[in-house]
């Protein structure tokens, strides 16, 4: 039990996260790419240095490489954010995460047991892909839109990279490499950044250190959550703070139309089932 309820901490954390960025922190997604990261990587200096966590240079490189895929995946997911909004980002984001790093956990890491797991999972995996389309409502792509679109679908790799390669980690508890994971993204933010650099350092930029601050929350835990629960149910929990960020974003941005309210909650539902049935495997 204490294993789930920790795995559903960054649902939480995340959910919250794409509201308070539109809404509070502001700035372009470069501005909160490095804002976010610099604030993650001081609360992971903290914890490294009130937890007394260590780690090899070997798995250090390992989660710096994590980190550094996932300023790619969270790049694409904030761009998104600004030029299609929350409640269609997430969901189609979190669509394509689950594709990914449950066939990567199960088939790769063998999560999954067996032919009768497999088949199981493949079914949990369409309801889940059903309760996604559903909660996006009804998806109209236009010309300029494509583009954005593309950009998201691509840089979702980066986020199978960032939940993967702690596997490869041997570590007692993955919280010991959030610091080189907290440095890789950082790195990669600022890489980013430096696309545009006048635009890389502005107000926004420390605004969202406190967007980092909140996504530490949810990274931390994560970690620990990948121990106790494995790559595929600790991914499946921290989805579903597709259903905090759709329903906020609908409501507090306003981003859902009259009508799409009744489809979007059923379309959660849905989708929830499909990840509690992925974790009960």
């Amino acid at each position: 039990m204490w294993a789930i309820l920790i795995g559903l901490v960054p649902a939480l954390c995340w959910g919250i996260l794409p509201i308070w960025i539109r809404k509070v922190a502001g700035g372009s997604f470069r501005q909160q790419m490095i804002g976010t990261t610099i604030g993650i990587t001081l609360v992971a200096a903290i914890l490294t240095w009130l937890l007394h966590l260590t780690v090899t240079w070997q798995a250090g490189l390992i989660f710096f490489g994590s980190g550094f895929c996932w300023s790619f995946g969270q790049s694409g997911q904030y761009n998104g954010y600004e030029k299609l909004g929350v409640s269609t980002t997430m969901p189609l984001s979190t669509a394509l995460q689950i594709i990914g790093n449950s066939i990567i956990g199960g088939l790769l890491f063998h999560e999954w047991h067996g032919a009768r797991d497999i088949l199981l999972s493949f079914v949990m995996l369409v309801v889940i892909l059903l309760g996604v389309y559903l909660t996006n409502g009804k998806l109209k792509v236009t010309a300029g839109q494509s583009k954005e679109y593309l950009i998201l679908i691509f840089t979702t790799i980066g986020y199978w990279g960032y939940s993967a390669l702690p596997h490869y980690a041997q570590v007692s508890s993955n919280l010991n490499g959030f610091l080189p994971q907290a440095l890789g993204m950082l790195t990669a933010a600022l890489v980013i950044g430096m696309t545009k650099p006048h635009e890389a350092w502005q107000p926004a930029t420390l605004k969202n250190i406190s967007s980092g601050i909140i996504f530490s929350a949810a990274a931390a835990t994560y970690l620990v959550s990948l121990s106790l629960n494995g790559m595929v149910n600790a991914f499946i929990l921290s989805q579903l703070n597709v259903i905090v960020s759709t329903l906020i974003g609908g409501l507090v941005l306003h981003e859902l139309v009259r009508g799409q309210v009744k489809k979007t909650v059923l379309g959660l539902i849905i989708l929830l089932v499909g990840a509690t049935g992925l974790v009960m495997l």
